[in-house]
């Protein structure tokens, strides 16, 4: 709870921030139309051009539905209080937030029995090899001491978590994903009893809030998220003022920190480069390159391992990347939040036509 402390920074401590022309509301998105976005107050804001980033959805306490500092310490705090008082820890679902949770769980807490259950026969879903989700298992299972449960489901849970009602409303960041003194019944007929349960499966999309019809056959949300161009223009010629970037976007396979940040980055030129052409002049917009995939996986400050592209790198090679605040200043630094950010901004790049 201390070190979450720390995650929150207010926009108002953010000087460049603070600039006349640049205006923060803090709300919940209700509905976004082709010229406005309303909030759940019933405020609506008109809009000329648009940035899309929203993000993917995740059951508490995975997903954060804190909107002050103060919430997400008292909620990080009670969390970590069931955690604590727990001898026995389930985690379920074996990708990349199961992974390290467990990890973490058992590294912070050797004398808690964890486990963690997955329905496939190898951890960690997607575009990666074998070699790496073997390496998974083995420093899980064998250098960390977590339990491992492949290749079965969880077909029954008692008590069921919140986030297993038939019927769902809301924001799934409101709705828990863990249970205390729970049951699980596995498809092969085995029972686990755990202190604390924590389910980590998958994510929830912001599609329902979202209201622009397609022009074309082509619906605007395909199955991983919002259709964009290499411009991060949503990828619907009724659109080209709306931009999407981040894990809302169906363009990359994996969902990255900095590919998102990259994305935001191309379509704040595009719009500045848009809005400085004259109207018989259309701008030569930047496109972003598609990355290969990658994953760095942090099993605890000890154990970790990374896959970029093909090449699953070596631990040493890895270790540049590790940090033991978790990459709290890189991403700090990243986001210019402790200074004015170098003058190469979109507008400084903007006659690029």
């Amino acid at each position: 709870p201390s070190f979450g402390s720390s995650l929150w920074v207010p926009y108002s401590t953010v000087d460049w921030l603070q600039h006349p022309q640049i205006t923060i509301k803090q709300g919940t998105v209700a509905d976004i139309q082709p010229t406005l976005v309303q909030l759940t107050n019933g405020e609506e804001l008109q809009f000329d051009y648009l940035v899309v980033a929203l993000g993917i959805s995740r059951f508490a306490p995975i997903g954060i539905r804190s909107s002050t500092k103060s919430e997400f310490v008292a909620e990080l705090a009670e969390s970590y209080a069931q955690l604590e008082s727990a001898k026995s820890v389930i985690v379920v679902g074996g990708g990349a937030v199961g992974i390290e949770l467990a990890a973490d769980i058992k590294c912070d807490f050797h004398n808690k029995s964890v486990t963690l259950v997955h329905s496939r026969a190898l951890p960690l879903p997607g575009p990666f090899k074998d070699e790496l989700r073997h390496n998974v298992v083995d420093i899980l299972q064998n250098q960390i001491g977590v339990d491992l449960v492949l290749g079965q489901r969880v077909i029954a849970q008692e008590p069921a978590s919140a986030d297993m009602a038939d019927t769902l409303t809301g924001m799934p960041e409101h709705v828990s994903s863990t249970a205390t003194n729970a049951t699980l019944t596995l498809s092969g007929g085995q029972t686990l009893h755990g202190d604390w349960v924590v389910r980590c499966l998958g994510t929830r999309d912001k599609q329902s809030i979202i209201n622009l019809p397609s022009s074309t056959q082509e619906p605007i949300f395909g199955a991983n998220g919002i259709r964009v161009k290499d411009t991060m223009q949503i990828d619907d010629a009724a659109y080209p003022h709306i931009y999407a970037c981040g894990d809302i976007c169906a363009r990359d396979t994996v969902k990255l920190a900095g590919v998102a940040m990259y994305g935001a980055y191309i379509a704040a030129i595009n719009i500045a480069r848009t809005i400085s052409s004259s109207s018989n002049n259309s701008p030569t917009l930047e496109e972003s390159p598609l990355y290969p995939s990658k994953i760095l996986l942090l099993m605890s400050k000890d154990h970790f391992i990374m896959q970029l592209g093909d090449e699953i790198w070596e631990k040493e090679k890895t270790r540049q990347y590790v940090s033991d605040d978790m990459g709290l200043q890189g991403s700090i630094n990243g986001l210019s939040l402790n200074k004015v950010p170098a003058a190469y901004s979109p507008f400084d790049l903007a006659p690029a036509f």
